[in-house]
């Protein structure tokens, strides 16, 4: 049995346990830990339940080929006792519950399937790692990034869930790459492109060519799409989109993270001291408001901290106090 085929199975099994008429608060909990396990596991019970709800529907029009017997009693559940089997009636109703479904919500099975198929990235606090998709594109992912493709002959589409991500997209005009962030759908054909998600904030900044910003899911209200072109950047927010542009050397500064490197330039310490902090478990605190606002530039390993703190205190001769995970800095 393949992954797939197990996940579907565990899935009907909780199904079948939860209409047992058995289910306990232990088994909700239980169930609520499996589904927040893995997106495989979501998927794979919301399309099955979906089902199970519609097969309900469908057989309540009909009277049962066979009758049901009532439940004989079970002892009270025990926390890891194993799912309980489908009956023949209630593998009927799944099967029921799939044709109406399938005709009714395509569109939404083939939106779960295409992620359920997907491939899932991520990189913890301070890694780097290259993604390269079946269709010749290639991905770099930053500190603590978040990512699920599907990429296939129906299409090409990156959810960003989290994080920073550089995309280097193959040229296909029949296929255009779409990449979903927060409530932002970004739409190129063939481009080097940045996009970090912070929450519902989305910024993108293009290196080369051009991409389109838009609502994830366009309304009455949305505004109309944003174009940005090579060395512009776009900060959205809600329905805010802030478009600007930057020098080339300003987007080379910006993507300096594929090497490892931090660059500043006439940046804020208190600016500085928050990129240092995407990249390390250990943060820096700028304890004095002045001098969160003093100006530093130079080129700086993500990494080293440590570097980057001796540097401060033997430059500005600023005070530095370490307790823990937490590295204050103070005038």
């Amino acid at each position: 049995m393949s992954d797939a085929q197990r996940i579907e199975s565990l899935a009907a099994d909780w199904l079948a346990r939860r209409d047992s008429g058995q289910w306990t608060d232990t088994d909700q909990q239980q169930l609520d830990a499996w589904i927040a396990a893995s997106i495989a596991h979501r998927v794979a019970w919301l399309r099955l339940s979906s089902a199970w709800e519609r097969g309900d529907r469908l057989g309540a029009l009909r009277t049962p080929a066979i009758p049901i017997p009532a439940p004989a009693p079970a002892p009270a559940p025990q926390p890891a006792r194993p799912p309980a089997r489908l009956s023949r009636f209630s593998l009927q109703r799944i099967a029921a519950g799939v044709l109406v479904a399938a005709a009714g919500t395509a569109w939404l099975g083939w939106q779960y399937t295409q992620e359920a198929r997907g491939q899932h990235y991520a990189t913890a606090v301070g890694a780097r790692q290259s993604v390269a998709l079946s269709d010749g594109s290639k991905l770099t992912l930053n500190t603590a990034t978040q990512v699920r493709t599907a990429v296939n002959e129906s299409g090409r589409k990156v959810w960003l869930d989290a994080g920073e991500a550089y995309f280097d997209i193959a040229h296909d005009k029949v296929h255009p790459f779409v990449v979903m962030a927060g409530d932002r759908r970004i739409t190129v054909l063939g481009t080097r492109f940045v996009v970090r998600r912070q929450g519902e904030q989305v910024n993108v900044t293009v290196e080369e060519g051009r991409v389109q910003i838009a609502a994830a899911k366009p309304d009455a209200k949305s505004t109309e799409p944003t174009v940005l072109t090579r060395n512009q950047a776009a900060v959205t927010h809600a329905d805010n989109v802030l478009v600007m542009s930057k020098a080339p050397k300003q987007v080379d500064d910006e993507l300096s993270w594929r090497e490892g490197k931090l660059v500043f330039d006439q940046t804020t310490l208190g600016d500085a001291a928050a990129q240092f902090n995407r990249y390390n478990t250990r943060k820096l605190v700028i304890a004095d408001p002045a001098i969160a606002q003093v100006r530093i530039g130079g080129s700086f390993d993500a990494n080293n901290m440590s570097g980057f703190v001796a540097l401060l205190k033997q430059g500005f001769g600023l005070a530095v106090h370490e307790s823990g995970n937490e590295i204050r800095i103070s005038s």
